[in-house]
């Protein structure tokens, strides 16, 4: 193959994705000038190609509704936030563990809350209040720093 043209080829795979490339080297590599495909008719490669084409679509627009309703409940969650404080309380006030999980369950998700809102440094200050409060149950205490809530 001319320098020329493997240049170029190589370049056009460097980009990105482009349907039919693979397809294209391959027979390039081969001898072959072109795919042959009879006119109105799509090869597999073709048809591969689109389907991880929309496959990626498809992703990536899950990813992104997800994205969408994470930010949408914990901007709720921030809105209720004197609440949630108050559930964590009351979990805690039971002296269960399976109620400390609980808590730590809600802390953790009030933790990514405050962090949305960009409101941290409220959230680490009302955590240093609560850890201080319940410095004497390290059943607690050990929940809290095994999912890094310091």
């Amino acid at each position: 193959m001319p320098q020329k043209e493997k240049d170029a080829l190589l370049l056009r795979l460097a980009l990105g994705p482009e349907p039919g490339l693979h397809t294209e080297l391959l027979h390039r590599l081969r001898g072959a000038d072109a795919p042959t495909t009879v006119p109105g008719r799509r090869s597999a490669a073709h048809l591969l190609d689109a389907a991880h084409t929309r496959r990626t679509e498809r992703r990536q627009h899950a990813e992104h509704e997800r994205a969408t309703a994470r930010a949408r409940h914990l901007t709720a969650l921030t809105d209720e936030a004197e609440s949630v404080w108050q559930q964590i309380e009351a979990h805690i006030a039971t002296k269960k563990t399976s109620r400390y999980d609980q808590a730590v369950s809600l802390l953790a998700e009030l933790r990514d809350a405050y962090a949305h809102a960009r409101q941290h440094t409220d959230f680490h200050q009302r955590l240093a209040r609560l850890r201080e409060d319940y410095q004497r149950r390290p059943g607690l205490i050990h929940r809290l720093d095994r999912h890094g809530l310091r």
